[in-house]
């Protein structure tokens, strides 16, 4: 079921009606984690005896290590999951490569992606670290910590979600809100709005401009690099907010995923903005882990978003885009005339430079990534590319600037009171325009 599909809307609301229905919380869990099965289930329902191996086998390793602190237990758990997530995302990948290098066939999985299988993946690998370093304990209830697994609303893209931010309120048998479910219902339509509003529309250019990049003028390609960095922040951020708004309606709180990346000074700050429970998730369980800033920074730096690269797909586009990202972040350690710019240029810079590895991370593949990249730095600066500069300089503004960005952006929504009438008609009408054009699912479900 898309998001933005009527199914799913109203299994949302059948969902929340029954949830709050119920007196009591195990009831309440009972119903959650069915949602979960049957939005799971609706995609592909063969995947559900997967996502199912996946929680039983996490809750039992979890209570075998509890308390023990077993590098051994942790170290199975641990190569199980990421074993599991290796054959289904990277085995064909790495097939691939050992046929090139060895110029014989080489037998290929088949080539099937488990839906959310990387989000759900790092999240059950954080829990087993969690409970091996004793930071939480290990969940007895097999109820909460299905529901705590697979929560539907967060369970294909994240927000990847810590257990001991989830699991106390899973515990505890929360009262109905409204305001809290007012704003449920008003991050609801706003990510929907950027989904249908922003994403979609961007799309359709984005797709001609990386389908032949070799017959791009100069300004085009600025143009496609522009309109995909806000598609893809338009989509992933619509998601998310969709998402921490359905946790709302349940009277759950999911972190937020996104804080003004676009108005990042640095690279650095940019991680710490855009996605930032994956990019906290990099830092404390590999970052840290590898020596973090004690030993060989630069070294870490790179490897880790190296690794981030490929955590987002099989394929050398994102391999370099994540090593570049890597290089970079390196660089900035020894920049120091960096702060000493306007901070109005160093977040264009930093923008710029974040849209340009953007289109690496779209490009189809390495050839047509180096292509795109060699169109957008043709001879310098002709008549023909300023067009293209100023679009995209236009676009970024309306949408950094715009009363819905300001509205969902950080910590503002938390203050806000918006009326159950008004964002049903709000809605209602999004929904209809919504199903005028084509649906398109959310970029970051196949990952």
């Amino acid at each position: 079921m898309l998001f933005t599909s009527a199914a799913f809307l109203l299994f949302v609301a059948c969902a929340v009606a029954v949830h709050w229905a119920l007196p009591w919380q195990r009831a309440r869990l009972c119903v959650l984690l069915a949602a979960s099965f049957w939005f799971y289930a609706a995609h592909h329902w063969p995947s559900l005896f997967l996502l199912l191996g996946f929680i039983l086998a996490n809750y039992l390793l979890a209570l075998a290590q509890d308390g023990r602190r077993s590098r051994t237990l942790l170290a199975a758990a641990v190569a199980a999951n990421l074993a599991a997530l290796g054959w289904f995302k990277y085995a064909a990948f790495l097939a691939g490569i050992a046929e090139a290098l060895l110029r014989i066939p080489v037998p290929r999985p088949p080539a099937y992606l488990p839906l959310g299988i990387s989000f759900f993946t790092f999240q059950v690998v954080a829990y087993q670290v969690d409970v091996y370093r004793g930071t939480v304990r290990a969940e007895r209830s097999l109820l909460v910590f299905a529901v705590f697994k697979c929560f539907f609303a967060q369970l294909v893209a994240g927000p990847i979600v810590r257990a001991s931010e989830f699991l106390p309120q899973l515990r505890e048998r929360r009262r109905f809100d409204a305001e809290g479910f007012h704003q449920g219902l008003f991050l609801v339509v706003a990510g929907l709005a950027l989904k249908v509003g922003v994403a979609d529309v961007l799309a359709q250019f984005v797709a001609q401009d990386f389908a032949d990049p070799g017959r791009l003028a100069t300004s085009t390609a600025w143009t496609g690099a522009y309109a995909f960095a806000f598609q893809l922040y338009a989509d992933f951020w619509g998601y998310s907010t969709m998402a921490v708004g359905i946790g709302l309606l349940f009277g759950l709180a999911l972190p937020l995923n996104f804080r003004d990346p676009y108005l990042s000074e640095s690279l650095r700050d940019f991680w710490r903005r855009w996605h930032v429970t994956l990019s906290t998730w990099f830092r404390d369980y590999l970052y840290i882990p590898l020596g973090g800033n004690r030993r060989a920074p630069r070294r870490n730096l790179v490897l880790t978003m190296a690794v981030a690269g490929l955590w987002h797909g099989a394929g050398l586009t994102f391999l370099l885009w994540g090593a570049l990202h890597g290089i970079w972040l390196a660089a900035e350690r020894e920049m120091a005339f960096w702060k000493r710019l306007p901070r109005a240029l160093r977040v264009l810079l930093v923008f710029h430079g974040v849209a340009v590895l953007f289109a690496v991370f779209r490009a189809p593949g390495l050839h047509a990534a180096l292509a795109y990249l060699a169109r957008l730095f043709l001879p310098p600066w002709r008549a023909e590319a300023v067009p293209g500069l100023l679009a995209g300089w236009l676009l970024g503004f309306a949408l950094l600037m715009s009363p819905l960005s300001a509205l969902i952006a950080g910590r503002s929504f938390l203050l806000l009171r918006v009326r159950w009438q008004v964002a049903a008609t709000t809605a209602l009408v999004l929904f209809t325009l919504a199903h005028a054009g084509a649906q398109i699912d959310f970029i970051y479900f196949t990952f």
